[in-house]
């Protein structure tokens, strides 16, 4: 694998048209969307993702950029627990000329030193459904176990049934 530098930014408007790339097919935006979007993805709807990013004091979002500037991949921060120090991660992706080369590993590191550092948080979830093995595997590779407490959900997609299941990092020991 070759040596990945990503930088993080805050996401702007202009980024929503890489989101569209990247999210192309149907599969993709259901891993993605977490009840948020609709197939298809449209403009409107990330417009208003935008939106929702930049009057909610408790959400942030980010666009990561390879070593030349370019958008490689994005994440949020919502549901910001300023008192439990606590934040839900999601809305992941990167994009898929990325994929394989640890450009999704990078990102997840970055958010999660963001998180701990610059936010002060201690613990971050996110979700992943059991089907999507390689989000699953880095997420464990970068210190997230599942959090069973938290529950779990059963979903169908195109006859098939898919379990959501959330993730934490303790961000404390780190």
């Amino acid at each position: 694998k070759e040596d990945i530098m990503l930088r993080l930014r805050p996401y702007k408007p202009a980024d929503a048209g890489y989101l569209m790339k990247w999210l192309e097919d149907e599969r993709t935006v259901e891993f993605w969307k977490a009840d948020r979007f609709c197939w298809p993805l449209t403009a409107e709807q990330l417009a208003d993702y935008c939106e929702d990013f930049t009057a909610d004091p408790a959400a942030a979002a980010f666009t990561a950029l390879d070593g030349a500037g370019n958008p490689a991949g994005h994440f949020s921060f919502r549901q910001i627990d300023w008192a439990g120090n606590r934040a839900h991660m999601g809305f992941i992706i990167v994009d898929p000329g990325c994929r394989g080369k640890g450009y999704g590993r990078e990102m997840v590191r970055l958010a999660l030193q963001y998180a701990r550092l610059c936010l002060g948080l201690d613990f971050v979830t996110l979700g992943v459904y059991d089907c999507n093995e390689p989000a699953r595997r880095l997420y464990e590779a970068e210190g997230f176990v599942r959090a069973d407490r938290l529950g779990e959900k059963q979903t169908g997609f195109r006859g098939e049934t898919w379990t959501y299941y959330y993730m934490e990092a303790d961000l404390r020991s780190t």
